[in-house]
């Protein structure tokens, strides 16, 4: 291999990033402070960050990743990028979702990031979408954030009960 060829990312990697873009487009909150450029001229490059502060938080958790320590970066960027306290909670939700996302893209599952992407493409045919689904191309929040979860009853821990990881090769 060529010593200045890039690395390559771990497909799982690349999966949960794709999710966690899916998955902040369906953010009514976060949806509301783009198309309104609640976080200034830099509102768009902003939510971009925001994913990869995300996938940095879950790349540098030492064992499982704590939902409550999300839940307060969720909310630390919400409110000093885009200038929004929330108080409808939302954070916790979104939280736990990314939290099973993590875990089903580290097990090589990929199950909600193509039933993201299919909502997203649904969504573009019909020509729907509001200015958050333009900028990152995931699909608007429709009702819920509601992802299926059969093996957890609360949805507010991390799992990480896998040997593989998401690694650059």
């Amino acid at each position: 291999m060529d010593a200045a060829a890039p690395r390559k990312m771990h497909p799982n990697k690349e999966a949960f990033i794709e999710g966690v873009d899916h998955i902040l487009a369906k953010w009514t909150a976060l949806g509301l402070a783009i198309e309104h450029s609640w976080g200034g001229h830099e509102t768009e490059e902003k939510r971009d960050d925001m994913v990869d502060d995300i996938v940095e938080f879950f790349d540098n958790a030492k064992q499982k990743p704590e939902p409550l320590d999300l839940q307060d970066l969720l909310l630390e960027i919400m409110n000093l990028d885009f200038h929004v306290e929330l108080k409808d909670e939302s954070e916790k939700e979104v939280a736990a979702v990314l939290c099973k996302l993590f875990a089903e893209c580290r097990a090589g599952n990929f199950t909600t990031v193509d039933k993201l992407a299919a909502e997203r493409d649904a969504r573009e045919a019909l020509g729907q979408g509001n200015a958050a689904v333009k900028m990152s191309q995931a699909a608007p929040r429709p009702a819920g954030m509601e992802v299926e979860d059969s093996d957890s009853d609360s949805g507010s821990e991390c799992e990480d009960d896998s040997d593989d990881d998401m690694e650059e090769d």
